[in-house]
């Protein structure tokens, strides 16, 4: 056994050992305090850049399942103004049902007309102020996406169309209904003649007993070739007034346009079919004529003309409002079922969200957190060597005193 003073490699690698065994006790001791297993890059570099990745999506998925709550806190401030919407429509369409009693005098009609209108009011108040977040949300352009995902694109877009009118003509909503005489009438000629001067010729189409809100029908037969007719509304009993129906015999079917004094869209050939006149209130300036070469004006209700494709009946007709009235309120369920459905998705999207988040974070709590158990086991296995490293050194340090006995 060789024996060196200057060098002892006994002792050099008993402090080595002691060294490694030293920092592997402060690593221990880290992992034991901080509860992670990975507290800088040189721990586990590999395992840092894939925790890192996997820590971005699941607080991306935790702000979308934040986000999805919001959408569906939106859907359901919308659908508690729909279920408002629902009760006044409800509320209307029992005062028509009630208006149209036989008993009831005018000044009865008045009184129901005046709660229907306040409950159409607040249909519209309704549709112009619900708001959520400082937003408008019923008033027709209301459009909000919701990022439900991680990363970019994973959107759901929530739109609301508007609500004022429901699509239908509810404002002044006349409740009693009209009572229509509607007959085939029959264009010998057209009424304007190639020139724009209207000629004299003019047919009566059907009377009412009042100029009142509702759908004015009455069917065409004439000659094909015919593309210009007059309609005359009998508003006053003394006075008529004129609409000048451009390419009659092509309007469109399902055409809902204003009318001017002269003209309705084209489409297809109306010929023994119905063509319908919508009044409603405002202050549309409209051509009033006691005869058709003489034209005045006067401010009366608007007209919106309508198309049909069925004929209409001969005789009287009760024009209700019910109808529109249970239209707008099938289109309010229809809306209603579409957020239900909405939240619904939303609803899924935070379980599938929640559900993704729970195992992205189970993985990447097997890269990052600290297995107390293992650690805790190395920790006594590293105070164990250190304490034999510490005996073994000492010993180590004692050899080069042997060589000492050589000399005496």
């Amino acid at each position: 056994m060789s024996l060196f003073i200057n060098t002892n490699i006994v002792a050099m690698g008993a402090r080595r050992a002691l060294a490694n065994t030293n920092h592997a006790l402060s690593q221990s001791f880290e992992q034991l305090s901080s509860g992670l297993k990975i507290n800088r890059a040189s721990d586990d570099s590999a395992g840092l850049q894939i925790s890192s990745r996997m820590t971005s999506q699941i607080k991306g998925l935790s702000q979308a399942v934040r986000n999805a709550n919001d959408g569906i806190s939106l859907i359901q401030t919308a659908d508690g103004a729909l279920s408002e919407v629902a009760t006044n429509l409800q509320r209307v369409r029992q005062l028509s049902i009630q208006a149209q009693n036989g008993i009831n005098t005018s000044s009865d009609i008045q009184a129901l007309q005046k709660e229907a209108d306040a409950s159409l009011a607040e249909i519209n108040r309704i549709s112009n102020t619900t708001q959520f977040a400082g937003q408008d949300i019923l008033r027709g352009d209301f459009s909000a996406r919701f990022l439900v995902g991680s990363n970019a694109g994973q959107n759901i877009t929530v739109r609301f169309n508007q609500l004022s009118g429901l699509g239908f003509d509810l404002a002044g909503l006349n409740i009693a209904g009209i009572d229509v005489v509607a007959g085939t009438t029959t264009f010998g000629a057209p009424v304007v003649s190639n020139s724009g001067e209207p000629n004299a010729l003019t047919n009566s189409i059907f009377r009412t007993d009042g100029l009142n809100q509702g759908v004015y029908k009455f069917a065409i037969s004439n000659d094909a070739g015919q593309s210009f007719f007059e309609l005359d509304l009998n508003l006053t009993g003394n006075d008529a007034a004129g609409i000048s129906i451009m390419d009659a015999a092509n309007i469109a079917e399902g055409i809902d346009s204003v009318l001017g004094s002269d003209s309705l869209g084209a489409g297809q050939d109306p010929i023994g079919q119905t063509v319908g006149v919508f009044i409603r209130p405002g202050n549309t300036q409209l051509r009033i004529a006691e005869n058709v070469n003489n034209p005045s004006s006067l401010s009366i209700n608007s007209i919106i003309g309508t198309y049909s494709s069925s004929p209409s009946a001969s005789g009287i007709n009760r024009k209700s409002p019910t109808s529109a009235i249970d239209g707008a309120l099938s289109r309010i369920n229809t809306l209603r079922t579409e957020l239900g459905a909405l939240e619904n998705r939303f609803k899924s999207t935070i379980r599938s969200l929640s559900n993704i988040s729970e195992n992205v974070s189970d993985a990447r709590s097997r890269i990052m957190d600290t297995d107390f158990a293992s650690t805790t086991s190395r920790l006594t296995q590293s105070q164990i060597v250190q304490q034999a490293s510490i005996s073994v050194l000492a010993q180590a340090n004692q050899r080069p005193q042997l060589a000492l006995s050589l000399l005496e």
